[in-house]
């Protein structure tokens, strides 16, 4: 007895092939599913992350993503049709520009319209936000020392001291001199201080060393005998 003769066969036979038709065409509609736009992934990235995305792109239905987000750079990668975030690396710090710093002739230009005189110093200290220009000014026969801030041109704060004239015999340069003979550096702020001795000069300086931290110390010098009196060390 043959089996295609049994009056079930043909049924059966007929059911299992609209079933696999049925799921060849469910299976390319899934295929074919239309993915998500640009701004969709766009949206959704930005509303997840709270940051920004810079640059989006589609292979093979994943989205590659360039995001911004708190002073950082990452790549995301993002199914095509569900949205679905597969991956999120960060790549890199994002350097953030610091506001324009005045240049030292821009900072000179604003002292002068106060200060009109000759300037005996002037540096520029980052070590603190905001950056700020520490100047000393020979003004109408008093030394003006004036912090002033490196982006705004504000002026932080004036010191006024009369300068030593005639029963002082080493010079505010002499002074330097004598510092930097006991510490080689950059000369961060020289000031005198009036006393019934004849005062004396204090001198700051600071030493960069490669391999460790650097020194700083002020020295004070009287302003006569040329005498190192004390030395403050910060190192």
């Amino acid at each position: 007895m043959k089996i295609a003769k049994k009056p079930w066969v043909i049924p059966l036979i007929v059911t299992i092939v609209i079933l696999v038709v049925v799921g060849l065409y469910i299976s390319s509609l899934l295929k074919t599913e239309k993915p998500m736009s640009d701004d969709e992934i766009r949206s959704q990235l930005e509303e997840m992350y709270g940051g920004t995305v810079d640059g989006l792109s589609l292979k093979n239905g994943i989205y590659v993503a360039e995001l911004t987000r708190s002073g950082a750079l990452y790549s995301a990668e993002i199914e095509a049709v569900t949205g679905k975030v597969l991956s999120l690396d960060q790549l890199s710090k994002v350097e953030v520009e610091s506001s324009k710093v005045l240049t030292e002739e821009e900072a000179r230009d604003v002292i002068a319209k106060k200060y009109p005189g000759e300037v005996e110093h002037i540096s520029l200290n980052k070590k603190e936000e905001p950056f700020v220009y520490q100047v000393e000014i020979d003004h109408d026969r008093a030394l003006v020392t004036v912090i002033l801030d490196a982006h705004s041109g504000e002026f932080i704060s004036e010191e006024t001291k009369e300068i030593p004239e005639k029963n002082v015999i080493i010079t505010r340069d002499k002074a330097i001199e004598i510092a930097l003979e006991q510490l080689r550096g950059e000369v961060d702020n020289v000031s005198f201080e009036h006393t019934d001795d004849g005062g004396y000069y204090l001198v700051e300086i600071e030493q960069d060393n490669d391999d460790s931290d650097d020194i700083e110390a002020v020295f004070e010098i009287h302003a006569i005998t040329g005498k190192i009196l004390s030395v403050d060390w910060d190192d």
